[in-house]
């Protein structure tokens, strides 16, 4: 996640990394992106895939993967700020909560070796690059199951001036996945839309070699 969170007036550049940026963030009380409710296209995830095990891109706080925990469903849930995932696992083991959390970033998780019924991000794909999300792309269907469901919260324009909508997610995902529906959002009061995504069998060493030559 390159985006120029915090810029020198005088050069121009980034002064602090995006890690540091969401750290600094989640050190404070609460976050402009917080949630109070379960969106109920999360719950739907559920109820339409019946899901043993349950991967989170993006979790922060780990509110939607706890969610998923007290479902009865094997949960992980990964973050590159060191902050949130240290407050996700004070907020699990102080609800009882079995949900486990990682510390890793989405474009690299090879700390994670096993593959999940379905994923979700809610709000971490759209503060991607371009060329971050293509590697994003690899790393879902490196670990999601063949058939199973990637749900895709996103703003239609980005931190990076990106325009999502459902062409430009279609042909991003196109080797590796279908996407079966496309619902535009105005949660958070914001343009938005959500995405599902279905994993196919295309050959993973292909998608590699189209991200990385």
């Amino acid at each position: 996640m390159t985006k120029n969170f915090e810029l020198d007036a005088t050069t121009g550049k980034a002064t602090k990394s995006p890690e540091d940026f969401f750290n600094k963030v989640y050190r404070m009380p609460f976050t402009l992106w917080g949630d109070v409710r379960i969106p109920d296209e999360l719950v739907e995830l559920v109820e339409r895939n019946d899901p043993t095990n349950v991967l989170e891109f993006g979790c922060g706080l780990g509110r939607f993967s706890r969610y998923m925990a007290k479902q009865g469903l094997n949960t992980t849930g990964v973050d590159f700020s060191s902050v949130a995932i240290d407050k996700a696992k004070k907020r699990a083991a102080k609800s009882k909560s079995k949900a486990n959390f990682i510390e890793g970033n989405v474009t690299d998780l090879k700390m994670i070796k096993e593959q999940f019924d379905v994923s979700f991000d809610i709000g971490c794909f759209h503060c991607l690059t371009k060329s971050e999300q293509e590697k994003y792309v690899a790393e879902v269907y490196r670990l999601l199951k063949f058939g199973g469901t990637h749900l895709i919260w996103a703003l239609d324009s980005t931190p990076s001036h990106l325009t999502l909508n459902e062409e430009y997610i279609a042909k991003l995902f196109s080797n590796g996945f279908q996407l079966k529906e496309a619902k535009s959002s105005r949660r958070r009061l914001v343009k938005s839309h959500w995405y599902w995504l279905i994993r196919t069998e295309d050959d993973l060493e292909t998608l590699l070699n189209d991200i990385y030559n």
